[in-house]
Formats: C-alpha cells, structure tokens, sequence
C-alpha cells in the first residue's frame, strides 16, 4: 500500500503519507475485512454473537446486490489479471451505500485473484451495456463516490478500465464525469468500439474465454451468484477450478 500511494502521488511523500492515513482510517470504518469475510463461516463462527450478526448482515446485503450478477470476476487477462465485469444494465438497487460495499467486495476478490493467479498487483475492469437504458444511469453521487474509492482508497490497483459500445447518449453523461476523474486513471480508460476496440480486446484477453460484451466469441456458462459468493475460494473468479 505504501508504494502505490507513493506512485500515485508521484513521489510526494507528504501528500502519500497523507492519503496511507485516510484510506487506513476507511478501510476501518467501512470494514473492509467484515466485507471482504461475510462469507467465510469458519472466520465467522469465531467472533462474538454481535459481530456475527454484524457480518451476516453484510452478507445479505451483498447477495442481494449480486443476484443479477451486475458485477462479478471472471477469468483473466493474458498476463493474468483478474477482469472485474461491471454492467450497469443489470442494476437492481438503488441503496448507494449498499452499492458501494458490493464494489468494495469485488474489488478485493479481484485483487486477490489477480494475486494468486499472477503475483500482480492490477485488476482490469470491462464496463458493458448490455441491457442499458437511461433509467439505469447511476446518479452523479454514486459516480463520484465509486470514483472515489477507486482512485483514493485503491491507487494503483487498475491496469486499465475497458468501457465495450457505450450507447450514444452515454457522451453526455461522459462529458461530466470525465471531470471527476484524476488525468493518470483518464490515461487507463479505454472506449472499445468497432474493429479498433474489437483489436484492443483481442490483443489484452483471450476472447474464447471473455464474455460477449467484453469481445467474447463462445457462449459462456450463465452466472450463478450463489456459486460465485458460497461455493467458489475468494481468491478464485467465477468458474474457475477451486483450489
């Protein structure tokens, strides 16, 4: 964590210590570790009955979040980074904090899937639309506050965010955000469109195993979230071999 707040804050010490503090302090609050272990009974069944019931709460929260499968890990980049799908077409809460747990617990799967898989410490993102209408468009709250933790509280950890045929109106809703976002992530984002984007796809992923907004050429099994949140390793992406 210490040198990826140095990178991202280009050296200046000050300002890296600065943010170590603040995203320490989050993690704490938000409790990144209850989320990141809502699922794990053995973990669980070792605290008190009040933090117990504190992290099955978590848990419902987070699989209801993740019934429609709006975001999840599957498989891997060519160098094996874990890709985190996101596919706001599938919303299906409007509870922005709940959201933001649900992000913070896949971002953290990724990581560690990326990890195991690979040593490496960046995620990749594909954004889809498949689905899409303007009702499902996330506030500009909600936008900013995912913007947040991704370049405040995990610097450095996108290798790069692949936003696949974005509507047209979609422009306009970009023409605001891309305001919020820091010039090094703006450098990350990739709009992946006709034969270029097509190109760029096939060059990072192996697209046998991609799902179809994400370049994708095979018909992938249907997720399952009861699966995925109970019966797959956190360190592990959907459909992928246990350990």
């Amino acid at each position: 964590m210490p040198l990826r707040h140095y990178r991202a804050e280009k050296g200046n010490l000050n300002e890296a210590i600065r943010k170590i503090k603040l995203t320490l302090k989050w993690r704490e609050e938000f409790n990144v570790e209850g989320i990141k272990r809502c699922f794990d009974t053995e973990y669980i069944n070792g605290l008190s009955t009040d933090k117990q019931q504190e992290l099955n709460q978590l848990a419902d929260i987070i699989a209801y979040e993740n019934e429609t499968g709006k975001i999840y890990c599957r498989g891997y980049d060519k160098q094996g980074r874990a890709i985190l799908y996101l596919t706001p077409g599938r919303e299906n809460s409007s509870n922005e904090l709940n959201q933001m747990r649900h992000l913070v617990y896949h971002l953290e799967r990724a990581i560690a899937a990326t990890r195991s898989k690979s040593g490496r410490e960046k995620v990749c993102i594909v954004i889809g639309y498949e689905g899409f209408k303007l009702s499902n468009a996330p506030p500009i709250s909600t936008t900013k506050y995912t913007l947040n933790i991704l370049q405040g509280m995990y610097p450095e950890r996108m290798f790069r965010a692949y936003i696949c045929d974005p509507p047209l109106y979609f422009r306009t809703f970009w023409g605001i955000i891309r305001h919020f976002i820091d010039p090094c992530t703006l450098d990350k984002i990739a709009f992946c469109a006709g034969k270029e984007g097509k190109a760029l796809l096939e060059r990072d992923f192996d697209t046998t195993t991609t799902e179809k907004q994400a370049g994708g050429t095979r018909k992938l099994r249907r997720f399952s979230s009861t699966e995925f949140l109970l019966e797959t390793s956190f360190d592990r992406t959907f459909a992928e071999e246990n350990k």
